[in-house]
């Protein structure tokens, strides 16, 4: 059986407010859960609840806030990743952190999950039948 990692509207309204077009929002949650669940995947294997509790205690969160970073950009600036601005002699410029609206994990997403650092495992060695030798 598949797992399912679920996020509410709820969920994402209680840590950045209501959304102006839930419909997106509810939809990129469900994206941001599938992209968690391939990162576990990657790390771990097979997600079981409980067995990693650092990812079960703080995907909600992480998902949450990769959807806050796609949703956050303004639309006349979509797409644009420095904007500036010069009025005599004052200059403003600002650089966008996600001017795509990607959905994205970051490092300090990673470790918050559990997912980051390195581990060490290990390989069995192959052994021949000695008849084939």
């Amino acid at each position: 059986m598949a797992a399912n990692l679920n996020v509410t509207l709820e969920e994402y309204a209680a840590r950045y407010g209501t959304p102006s077009d839930p419909g997106r929002v509810s939809a990129l949650l469900s994206d941001a859960c599938d992209m968690l669940l391939t990162a576990y995947e990657g790390r771990w294997g097979l997600y079981v609840e409980g067995a990693h509790q650092a990812f079960d205690r703080g995907y909600k969160a992480v998902a949450c806030a990769v959807v806050s970073r796609a949703v956050n950009v303004p639309d006349a600036f979509a797409g644009a990743t420095q904007y500036s601005q010069t009025a005599g002699a004052y200059n403003a410029s600002v650089t966008f952190a996600n001017p795509t609206a990607d959905l994205w994990l970051g490092k300090s997403d990673l470790k918050r999950l559990g997912l980051a650092g390195m581990r060490i495992g290990t390989i069995e060695p192959m052994v021949g039948d000695e008849d084939h030798a």
